[in-house]
């Protein structure tokens, strides 16, 4: 056995308290499938199928409605850019 003892040296910790940090994930963008019944006209149509539509949600509050796969596709990667300028 060693007598030698290991110490910390502390002297080059930079590290912020947890409270000065900012939150990490202020967003969480997802896409869901609605889970709403088939939306129908009001003359009892079938506008679109449910699984061609899509929600784009986010912690940061951002809900669209169900849109188009494409049309989501798009609210997604602008709110991404938008997180992306943010944290820049």
């Amino acid at each position: 056995m060693s007598e030698h003892r290991f110490t910390r040296d502390n002297t080059s910790a930079t590290t912020a308290p947890a409270a000065v940090r900012p939150p990490h994930y202020l967003h969480n963008l997802r896409y869901k499938k609605p889970t709403e019944a088939a939306r129908t006209s009001p003359e009892g149509h079938t506008l679109r199928a449910l699984s061609d539509l899509t929600v784009v949600t986010c912690a940061c509050g951002l809900t669209t409605p169900a849109l188009p796969n494409d049309d989501a596709r798009l609210a997604y990667e602008q709110h991404r850019n938008e997180i992306r300028d943010e944290m820049a």
